[in-house]
């Protein structure tokens, strides 16, 4: 037998068992896995929650302030990347 018909063999077989392994899962609990940070209720729990809702809370909550990006940089700063943001011309 050949090198690549042993190893595509082997990777058959390691997906095989992959799958084997969720279908058990999902039969003994009876819903899929919950993966999704935004989804799983225990993470829900400790407060841990997904970037991109930790972003929006913190957009929404700068909006409330009204502080906008002119306001906390300073346009003689090129290292920051917000120059063409804040007037400056670099």
């Amino acid at each position: 037998m050949s090198v690549i018909f042993v190893t595509l063999a082997a990777a058959v077989v390691a997906v095989g068992l992959f799958v084997l392994g969720l279908s058990i899962t999902r039969l003994r609990k009876g819903h899929d896995l919950e993966s999704d940070v935004g989804n799983n209720r225990h993470m829900q729990r400790l407060g841990i929650e997904c970037a991109s809702a930790q972003i929006r809370r913190e957009e929404a909550a700068r909006k409330r302030q009204g502080a906008a990006v002119s306001d906390r940089c300073d346009p003689s700063c090129s290292r920051c990347g917000m120059a063409e943001h804040c007037g400056g011309s670099e």
